[in-house]
């Protein structure tokens, strides 16, 4: 395999990985600012149907996370730290057309700009944690510490920007656009301070096409990249189909109810997080991933308590679900820089966001169930996917020798 080593000082690479760090936390509340509250706006301003909009979020977001393999891929070709400040500046720009967008189609390729921004920070930003450390164990703590913050941006986000929306003199898509301005003139100074430089081996040649051959021939990745795929579509579950079948069940006080689910998930996973981990910290990736499932799956089942009525058996579903992310998701990051090869790390994060696509599916597949008045049934299904998943990542062997390139 082509080693990819990178030149720069210890006190440069913390520099550089505590500023994607910051970063990750400006651009995920930046994010949030705006994109739950898009929907709003299509309607408003444009008038547009709610069929259609979820068309236009289906077809943003999945162009984003097809984009944003290529866009990985040539991160490991032009090195990850100028591939992320060029994700970032596209973000720039898809939010500043977005707030003198004065047609529909004009906002749509805003959306898409930003849609493919964020799916190429993501996957940069994750790769960027295996560039710069070689430890194992300090990879994982990264990984850990970066979803933390992620979940603290995705918290307080959506509460800024309800605040920004109520002042009319503030642009919120402006804002949202000097936000992600700033981290990337962070990154640039950062970069400017401690230059990083790669040093290949070999120079990676190889096409776009024969590195994802190379990826998807390590039948360990496939797997997991399968297995977390499904976790997506189990566990995107608390979201539109419950609050779907709440609805059809009209279960009291719904409203708050909602505002409930949601907060118990953000405060479960920021408050738990770092005392679930300390309690599993003798636990591998592999562990905590079968056991993160497990709790998502036990979830669907609690789930299930929808049909008598109370919020309380709601909320322990929901946390015992959010105990499940904040092991299960996480770990997965590790696992894909485990299994990764070394030189195609950007394009094997790149193909990882595609099971995000589960989150899209798993309300198309629900629905057929709650207009069927299979709630009980819709559960189950999820239950035992999660248990599918389990078995199938059971098969991801550990790989013991790297692939030559």
């Amino acid at each position: 395999m082509t080693k990819i080593n990178i030149s720069v000082s210890q006190t440069g690479q913390n520099a550089v990985l505590h500023t994607m760090l910051a970063g990750t936390f400006l651009s995920r509340a930046g994010y949030f600012m705006t994109w739950p509250y898009l929907s709003v706006v299509l309607y408003r301003q444009f008038g547009l149907s709610a069929s259609l909009i979820g068309v236009i979020f289906f077809m943003t977001s999945a162009s984003g996370l097809l984009i944003g393999v290529f866009g990985s891929y040539y991160s490991d070709r032009l090195g990850r730290e100028r591939a992320l400040v060029a994700s970032l500046l596209l973000s720039v720009a898809g939010f500043a057309m977005m707030a003198y967008s004065n047609h529909p189609v004009e906002f749509v390729i805003a959306m898409t700009f930003i849609a493919t921004g964020r799916a190429c920070t993501e996957s940069f930003s994750k790769a960027m944690i295996g560039d710069h450390v070689k430890d194992i164990s300090q990879r994982e703590r990264f990984q850990y510490i970066r979803y933390y913050i992620v979940n603290i941006g995705t918290a307080l986000g959506p509460l800024a920007g309800t605040f920004a929306l109520a002042t009319p003199k503030v642009n919120i898509f402006i804002f949202s656009s000097v936000i992600y301005l700033v981290y990337a003139i962070m990154l640039m100074g950062i970069i400017g301070i401690f230059p990083v430089e790669r040093n290949n081996d070999r120079k990676l040649t190889l096409g776009i096409i024969s590195s994802l051959h190379i990826v998807f021939s390590q039948k360990s990745f496939s797997k997991l990249l399968m297995c977390y795929f499904l976790v997506m579509f189990i566990y995107v579950s608390f979201d539109s189909p419950l609050i779907q079948l709440l609805t059809r069940l009209h279960f009291p006080d719904l409203t708050l109810t909602i505002s409930t689910i949601f907060m118990t998930n953000a405060v479960t996973v920021i408050v738990c997080q770092y005392p679930v981990l300390l309690i599993l910290r003798k636990f591998n990736a592999k562990g905590k991933i079968i056991l993160g499932i497990l709790f998502i799956s036990t979830a669907q089942l609690c789930f299930m308590m929808a049909y008598f009525d109370i919020l309380a058996l709601i909320v322990i579903a929901t946390f015992i679900l959010s105990i499940g992310e904040l092991i299960t998701m996480p770990a997965f990051s590790v696992e894909v820089d485990r299994l990764a090869p070394e030189n195609l790390r950007g394009t094997s994060f790149g193909l990882i966001n595609l099971t995000s696509l589960g989150t899209s599916l798993c309300p198309l597949f629900c629905g057929f169930f709650i207009d069927a008045e299979w709630g009980y049934a819709m559960f189950l299904f999820l239950f035992f996917t999660g248990l599918i998943s389990i078995f199938l990542y059971c098969s991801v062997a550990e790989r013991t020798s790297d692939r030559q390139i």
